[in-house]
């Protein structure tokens, strides 16, 4: 039976009752979709993730040539298909007629990069919400609007509530609040961030996406203090996932879901 995560209905702490910085449980959100097991980025690599129970789904997002959104994490094509080239240089159909599987194992053979509208439309039918982080990958390569064309999108399909934008880009974050000063956006970084909590709240934004070793449980204490949550990614090892957990970060982003909510079923 899938699991409904109440914290998952919306990112704004102006909505958010009390208890959304002190979860009960830390949520699992499937890293580019059940990523160990299928095909990354995929819509059943999606789907199998849903299928176990996870509370959240990160995706990353790219333009088209002819101005679609698609769903992949490289900017080039190479890695996870049976092609070469950069997205921005394909039109859609040329990106559909890839193979996005058989690159992780015959039996894949046949997958194809999604949109994000087919993303969209997948989780917004699915029998319970989960939380959906669009990661923006605007930044080497630039893709005007793509934040606020990707938030059209998610507003089309009534899940602004439930869905979280994220980039390493921070100006492409802030530029996207200030034509969308309600969507919810989290800033994502590798190395330490100085007092984050302070730089989220200046950005507007509803929590902060650190890598697993990037912070301590006094920085994850202090952004509940000031209503900030925690959604630590790159977490695909049960010991890092317990003291992470311990220290009641509140979601924890993994190529494992499987994995890690065994272990949120069982601290």
């Amino acid at each position: 039976m899938m699991k409904s995560s109440q914290n998952s209905t919306s990112f704004s702490r102006r909505r958010f009752p009390s208890q959304f910085n002190q979860p009960t449980q830390t949520e699992i959100w499937a890293h580019r979709g059940f990523s160990s097991r299928f095909p990354e980025n995929t819509l059943p690599a999606f789907e199998a993730a849903l299928e176990i129970g996870v509370d959240g789904l990160e995706l990353d997002i790219h333009r088209s040539k002819d101005g679609h959104i698609v769903v992949m994490h490289d900017y080039q094509v190479r890695r996870t298909t049976n092609a070469s080239g950069y997205i921005f240089e394909l039109t859609l159909d040329e990106l559909k007629s890839l193979d996005a599987g058989q690159w992780k194992g015959r039996h894949f053979i046949g997958y194809e990069i999604p949109t994000l509208a087919e993303v969209l439309s997948l989780v917004s039918h699915w029998n319970s919400p989960v939380t959906l982080n669009i990661e923006s990958k605007s930044g080497r390569i630039t893709y005007p609007d793509l934040e606020s064309d990707a938030w059209q999108l998610v507003k089309e399909y009534h899940m602004e509530h439930q869905t979280v934008l994220s980039s390493f880009n921070h100006l492409a974050l802030q530029q996207f609040k200030q034509t969308c000063p309600d969507a919810s956006v989290a800033p994502l970084y590798w190395e330490g961030l100085v007092d984050s909590w302070l730089y989220a709240e200046r950005l507007g934004a509803p929590a902060v996406h650190p890598f697993k070793n990037a912070f301590n449980h006094e920085v994850v204490k202090a952004c509940h203090q000031h209503g900030i949550r925690v959604h630590a990614f790159g977490v695909d090892d049960v010991r890092t996932a317990r003291r992470l957990i311990a220290w009641g970060v509140d979601a924890l982003i993994t190529n494992h879901p499987d994995v890690l909510l065994g272990i949120q079923a069982r601290p």
